[in-house]
């Protein structure tokens, strides 16, 4: 008997409505992003509801895998790079001469991937439970990551303080005229003291009249090329490590604020973590994306229109070679490094 499929399912159960449905499926076809995924992301229904149907349909049981305690000896069983490009847990081994493997797996689970987990466990058979692709993430930090937990997991360890933590905050015209005149001059800049924190001095009134700074003798600030990469969204270790790469490898890079990236011409090229790019996306972007992520975001990269999905840790041979390659004018649709 032929299953019923999850879109089909999710109408019987009144989940969503024809014109939902129809919505979903013309996303799941045009970007590739899985049905279940794309209903509870647009808000139709929950993870845990489209769980429970996966459920049925591939006749595995449902697992609540945040209430599950994890088994740290089970690392050495499935390596981290496995559990990520699967999206599995390991949870158990039992069996006749502990020759079975019990996984929790992201719902919809392919058998291609129960094999690909087995012959890397070394063993006979994979048990397989279901759980949301969210749980699993979850699950994979707990496991993989104990150290990270409640930190962001980073992408790229490469270490450098942020590029603007020093600079004076300016709130007004007055200021502004302040500081043109003291760069001028080279003199320092004025500061006192105000619940602990420094604030630039305003432009006083018993300041000589032939000291003081009008708009027409404003320094003219020759203009700066523009860079042949934004970085965007990084902490700030990977910014000071991606910075100085770029630099070495003889490339303009300047770090980006979002009003940059949503300014930028679609010849700019933005290197960004996708968690970074993801929330400003939808307020249109035109630049060229080379995304990076985990080996699973890379569906997301693509639903979000990333130009490159680089997946970590990233190479550094690999990201200088993309960049060159899309700051050359290279306009080739999406493609996946590392």
């Amino acid at each position: 008997m032929r299953k019923k499929r999850l879109g089909d399912l999710l109408l019987e159960k009144g989940l969503v409505d024809d014109i939902q449905l129809r919505a979903a499926l013309g996303f799941h076809y045009k970007w590739g992003v899985p049905l279940g995924q794309v209903v509870v992301d647009k808000g139709f229904c929950t993870a845990q509801q489209v769980l429970e149907l996966l459920s049925s349909q591939e006749h595995l049981p449902a697992i609540d895998l945040d209430q599950q305690t994890l088994d740290p000896s089970l690392v050495d069983l499935l390596p981290v790079e496995t559990a990520e490009a699967c999206r599995v847990i390991p949870l158990r081994v039992e069996g006749l001469r502990q020759s079975e493997l019990v996984v929790a797996v992201a719902a919809p689970a392919r058998p291609t991937v129960l094999d690909e987990v087995a012959r890397v466990a070394g063993k006979s058979r994979v048990v397989a439970l279901l759980a949301t692709d969210r749980a699993v993430s979850r699950a994979i930090d707990r496991l993989y990551y104990p150290h990270l937990i409640g930190a962001e997991r980073p992408i790229e360890p490469i270490p450098l303080p942020e590029a603007d933590e020093h600079l004076p905050l300016v709130t007004d015209r007055a200021e502004y005229l302040m500081i043109a005149r003291v760069v001028q001059s080279g003199a320092p800049v004025p500061t006192v003291e105000q619940n602990g924190l420094p604030v630039m001095l305003p432009l006083a009134a018993d300041v000589p009249f032939d000291a003081r700074v009008t708009e027409p003798e404003m320094p003219k600030v020759a203009a700066v090329p523009e860079p042949e990469v934004w970085v965007y969204g990084w902490g700030a270790q990977a910014t000071e490590g991606l910075m100085k790469l770029l630099a070495d490898e003889g490339l303009r890079a300047r770090v980006a604020r979002t009003e940059d990236v949503l300014k930028a011409s679609p010849r700019t090229v933005v290197l960004t973590p996708l968690q970074s790019v993801e929330s400003v996306k939808r307020h249109g972007i035109r630049a060229q994306l080379l995304v990076a992520g985990r080996a699973h975001d890379r569906d997301r990269a693509l639903a979000m229109g990333a130009h490159t999905f680089l997946s970590g840790p990233l190479r550094t041979d690999q990201l200088i070679r993309e960049v060159r390659e899309r700051a050359g004018g290279g306009l080739s649709p999406m493609r996946q490094a590392g």
